[in-house]
């Protein structure tokens, strides 16, 4: 007679032949073709002439799971501390309550403006496709990129010393498959469509909390049955936080300058025939010397050194690459000096420093221009060229100064440059103090911002500044009054004034309080 089975064991035998919900998804998922499976969240077909590939979130489906950042970082094999997608937190007020995750990546827009200030054209736009990827292979790490997208895109990674950044992953929508994120999306709330270029607005920010970059026309669109309030702004949006340092660009900055004015000074004197062969042999020397320094320095900067050759690439739309350029014209305008004084014409001596003047001062202008052309606040063209053109009169007359004290120059010219140097120095820093106090009072001030940033990071370097300004004062009349110090208190004023805006450039770049997307 056969044993008689209870409940438990006949429960454990159906259960065996059960198959779980993720067995059934998956059963599912394998009977349909590669290209059945998101027919609907991809085109069909390549845009025509006139369109291009974007991404369309709608609001509505999206819950901030992250999936999609998970998809994004395991498809693309992304290093640990990497990710081209991200998800930020948009909140409304009291009047106006509103909470909505959204996610975000690379916006693909018509006019690019990584791809507009690369140096070395690191950047291409699909005439097909219209994605605008990034080319590994030719970026030099000089991270330009970052600065100029509003929307903070592009990553610097420091293992491989270049930026990165969504391509859209181009390569399985060239083969009908859904890029990562798409795919990976539970709620489906990530689709890829086809716009006209000439459809894409002229619009300000393409979400709220997000940068107004009408300048380089977002493809990206965000779609969702309740429209998001106008007060609506980041959940980290109040965040006061330091932007990178940049310390090799601050310190050519400064450098490169300094050597300006001193070449401009350098030449005025010898126009006025206030200096002899010799004296301005010496003077421009010493400032070739602080401007080569410069120009050396900024190569720590990049990622990739040695492909630093490449930076002039883009000169015709990268105003870094114009930079790059005109600097380097001074160590050319620097043998014509030499060969010049080496000849003993003065006269000649004259033409190649007035020249090589010239030069350095349409490369201050070009290094004005890399930042205005940032579009950020901060680093407007009244602010920037404020700073730099202050700058390079203020260390150009210091420099020269010390020069002539240290070779006898007459104490006619001495004196001019003293004079210069002080008049530069007090007004430059009256002026930065109160253009600071009034953005910080007034919180419509377009750089209120990066004022709270001074203020809550940096506020004591803006004190150490001060007694910088006090103690170069003092020195004042220790100075006037002559002696065989004046050499030394000239170089320890030269010193004091250097590190003060050594300073003032550190904060130059990390109040920048760039812009980026929600939660970027």
């Amino acid at each position: 007679m056969a044993p008689r089975s209870n409940l438990i064991d006949e429960v454990l035998k159906e259960q065996q032949t059960l198959k779980t919900p993720v067995a059934l998804f998956a059963e599912e998922y394998d009977s349909k073709s590669v290209r059945d499976r998101f027919t609907h969240l991809i085109p069909l077909s390549k845009p025509a002439p006139g369109e291009q590939y974007a991404f369309e979130v709608n609001l509505d489906a999206c819950t901030g799971c992250k999936a999609c950042v998970a998809a994004c970082h395991s498809l693309n094999g992304l290093d640990e501390d990497e990710s081209w997608r991200d998800m930020g937190l948009l909140i409304g007020t009291r009047k106006q309550p509103y909470l909505q995750t959204v996610t975000t990546a690379c916006h693909h827009c018509a006019e690019p403006a990584c791809a507009e200030g690369c140096p070395v054209l690191a950047y291409d736009k699909s005439p097909e496709t219209g994605v605008v990827r990034h080319l590994d292979d030719q970026c030099i790490g000089c991270s330009y990129c970052i600065l100029k997208c509003p929307y903070d895109v592009p990553k610097f990674n420091f293992k491989r010393g270049i930026v990165r950044k969504c391509d859209m992953c181009q390569g399985r929508l060239a083969e009908g498959e859904a890029p990562a994120c798409v795919q990976a999306c539970p709620n489906e709330a990530i689709k890829i469509k086809v716009v006209k270029l000439d459809a894409v607005p002229d619009r300000g920010s393409i979400i709220a909390g997000a940068f107004d970059s009408s300048y380089t026309r977002p493809t990206t669109t965000y779609v969702s049955s309740k429209p998001v309030p106008s007060a609506a702004k980041a959940a980290d949006a109040g965040r006061i936080e330091l932007d990178h340092g940049h310390g090799p660009l601050a310190w050519m900055l400064v450098l490169t300058q300094m050597s300006a004015g001193a070449l401009i000074t350098c030449a005025v004197a010898m126009w006025l025939n206030l200096l002899n062969l010799n004296h301005a042999a010496i003077t421009s020397g010493a400032a070739l010397a602080a401007g080569l320094a410069g120009i050396a320095l900024s190569v720590l900067h990049l990622g990739q050194p040695l492909k630093a050759w490449r930076a002039f690439m883009g000169w015709r739309k990268s105003w870094l690459s114009r930079e790059i350029l005109a600097f380097g014209a001074i160590p050319g305008g620097g043998a014509a000096i030499a060969a010049t004084c080496w000849l003993g014409n003065f006269e000649w001596m004259r033409l190649a420093v007035t020249g090589t003047a010239v030069a350095a001062l349409v490369a201050v202008w070009c290094s004005v221009m890399v930042y205005v052309d940032t579009r950020r606040p901060f680093w407007s063209l009244k602010m920037t060229a404020g700073k730099f053109l202050g700058t390079m009169l203020l260390l150009g007359t210091a420099l020269c100064s010390v020069a002539w004290s240290w070779c006898g120059v007459g104490l006619l010219a001495l004196s001019w440059a003293v004079a210069l140097k002080v008049m530069f120095r007090w007004v430059l820093s009256l002026w930065e103090l109160s253009r600071f106090r009034l953005a910080l009072a007034d919180d419509t001030c377009a750089w209120h911002k990066s004022a709270l940033v001074l203020r809550k990071h940096r506020a004591h370097h803006i004190e150490l500044r001060g007694w910088s300004l006090v103690c170069t004062g003092l020195l004042i009349p220790v100075i006037i009054a002559g002696g065989a110090s004046v050499p030394w208190l000239l170089t320890i004023s030269l010193l004091m004034t250097t590190g003060s805006q050594l300073i003032e450039r550190h904060y130059f770049f990390t109040a920048a309080a760039g812009s980026k997307m929600p939660g970027n």
